[in-house]
């Protein structure tokens, strides 16, 4: 319930750790204390960690065995925090020489599913520690802070993932604020109310025991979604965004393989944990459906490729071309699982290289160039062929990747308008 610690700080000398962690806690930066010994045992995963602290020599040992003491710093890392996103470790010791150094080893070596670290920075603790052991904090915040600012890009990311989690909480506060109106012995239960009542418009009633938590956050995520849009620049560390962003010399990017890992990040998610009958889910076209192609959809596969997906040179048994269908159900369906067949819609999934320069008929939805499994591709849908199907025809099915909400919001409007277009007969005009 409680989230993982995105500082931490590791040194063998209590009175060097509590120093540096009671210089960062005292100045609004929470920060998680590990005193280092051999049976560490006791120390959770922090997945979320953004900046670790490490005293170089945590085991006794020579001062020239930097190896061994960097074998050290990565089995913590490894067996231990287990870091999962972008963080750095700052090398607080008496040899910052070797950061570099000890950032090449981690590199290296780090596996396991571990995250390696974005940067290793020295933080020397000559310059912050005199010989009775005290800290001067305001030096030390000072270069801790010039530190994140040494990479202003990262620097800006972790400032808004601050902001948001402020959104997050400030959103939070908004609920518990209104179940705190009136008798403070009853707030719990009016709490409880509020709850079942978000969860029950957002799903629908019978819906909310099949999955509370997804009910809930359905109801939430318009509000905190509005709270990050709100979001202002006086709100940030404006230096450090004016620092961080590198403006592009010309409105077209100049490389399509790095449009296509950036329309990856943007609209393509992986299928972890979702099923084929997820709304935006892209799924296989299955083996019956290819056997009677051209029954089903009008076409042989080789002419519906080149005639309504502008695809060239498809074959069968080429697996680069990938006829796939992609659930289009109504948002408010989907929330509240109305009982019913799914609509899935016709999509060709092939390479960028393959894509003939016609333009594909207006029925065609093109979606835009992206990155899967290291090969440039492209995914079209034909708003003109369509297949209404039980969700128990698909329970079985692995999606191969799911739409995010943009991308499936333009695909849906390009589907629904295409359909609803009029007819007229006309005389005399152009």
């Amino acid at each position: 319930m409680l989230g993982s610690p995105q500082v931490i700080a590791i040194d063998d000398r209590e009175d060097h750790l509590a120093g540096l962690a009671n210089c960062l806690n005292q100045n609004g930066v929470a920060c998680l204390q590990i005193h280092f010994s051999e049976d560490h045992t006791g120390i959770h995963a922090c997945p979320d960690v953004r900046i670790i602290f490490a005293d170089l020599h945590l085991v006794p040992g020579t001062a020239s065995d930097h190896t061994a003491d960097f074998a050290v710093i990565g089995g913590l890392l490894e067996n231990t925090i287990r870091p999962t996103g972008p963080y750095y470790v700052v090398l607080w010791t008496q040899y910052p020489e070797q950061a570099p150094a000890l950032h090449e080893f981690l590199d290296e070596r780090l596996g396991g599913g571990v995250t390696k670290p974005f940067d290793v920075c020295p933080l020397p603790k000559s310059d912050h520690i005199d010989q009775d052991g005290n800290i001067a904090d305001e030096p030390l915040m000072e270069a801790i802070y010039s530190i994140v600012r040494g990479l202003p890009q990262v620097g800006a990311l972790f400032d808004w993932e601050g902001q948001v989690l402020g959104a997050a909480g400030r959103t939070v506060s908004s609920i518990l604020a209104l179940a705190s109106q009136g008798d403070g012995d009853g707030r719990a239960d009016r709490l409880g109310r509020i709850l079942g009542r978000l969860a029950v418009e957002a799903v629908g009633r019978e819906h909310v025991e099949r999955d509370r938590f997804r009910a809930i956050n359905d109801a939430l995520l318009p509000i905190l979604a509005d709270r990050v849009a709100e979001m202002g620049m006086e709100a940030l560390d404006q230096q450090l965004w004016d620092e961080a962003l590198t403006m592009p010399e010309t409105a077209v990017m100049s490389s399509v393989e790095r449009a296509a890992r950036l329309n990856r990040l943007v609209h393509i998610a992986d299928p972890d944990g979702i099923s084929a009958t997820e709304r935006g889910a892209v799924v296989l076209l299955p083996e019956s459906y290819r056997d009677g192609f051209q029954d089903y959809f009008g076409l042989a596969e080789p002419q519906a490729a080149e005639k309504q997906f502008r695809c060239k040179d498809l074959t069968r048994e080429d697996s680069r071309f990938r006829w796939v269908l992609v659930q289009c159900q109504a948002a408010c369906d989907h929330a509240q699982s109305n009982p019913g067949t799914l609509p899935y819609y016709l999509g060709l999934d092939f390479p960028e290289a393959n894509r003939s320069g016609t333009k594909p008929r207006d029925s065609t939805w093109r979606g835009p160039v992206f990155e899967f499994e290291g090969e440039i591709r492209r995914l079209r849908v034909n708003a003109g062929s369509s297949l209404s199907l039980p969700p128990s025809a698909m329970r079985d099915a692995k999606p191969l990747y799911r739409l995010r909400e943009q991308m499936l919001n333009d695909l849906a409007y390009h589907l629904h308008t295409h359909g609803a277009r009029p007819g007229l007969i006309s005389f005399g005009r152009r």
